[in-house]
């Protein structure tokens, strides 16, 4: 492990108390923080200081994370099961269940500079077209089709 490397891990959960026991009994306690729910300028500070974000959810609807890392220029690392990965392509991608793929991809997100700066700059890009007046047009536009194909007039 690379000495310099520090996890830090905000939230809370089901399972933190058994993290937090498994991360004492690997000997990494001085390589890991746990912040506890992190909210406005807290957050923002965290998202500005990191190397990279790494969201790695078993199911997350949507996930705001990866989109508020990038607009503090920081990359993302997210699974490919949560439902922004539908959306963003500027992101670094696992299954949930690849932990050994996961580590690969933050080992290379700290070894290479110049790729975590171009998911940071595409994505950033990225971002601004997602609006959700857009999504909501396109709702509007599927419920209207559907309505239309079934003859269905409303109350």
């Amino acid at each position: 492990m690379n000495p310099d490397v520090v996890f830090v891990i905000s939230g809370s959960g089901d399972m933190e108390h058994q993290i937090m026991h498994q991360v004492g009994a690997m000997g990494l306690s001085r390589h890991v923080i746990f912040a506890g729910a992190l909210w406005d300028e807290e957050r923002d500070r965290m998202y500005q200081s990191a190397d990279l974000v790494v969201m790695p959810s078993v199911s997350e609807p949507f996930g705001l994370v990866p989109l508020e890392s990038l607009q503090h220029g920081t990359a993302s690392l997210i699974t490919k099961q949560s439902g922004v990965a539908e959306v963003m392509t500027h992101v670094l991608k696992v299954d949930f269940w690849d932990v050994e793929e996961m580590a690969n991809k933050i080992v290379a997100a700290l070894k290479y500079e110049r790729m975590n700066g171009q998911l940071v700059s595409e994505g950033k890009r990225e971002i601004i077209k997602l609006d959700w007046q857009v999504a909501a047009g396109k709702l509007k536009r599927l419920y209207e089709d559907m309505t239309n194909k079934f003859g269905y007039k409303g109350s």
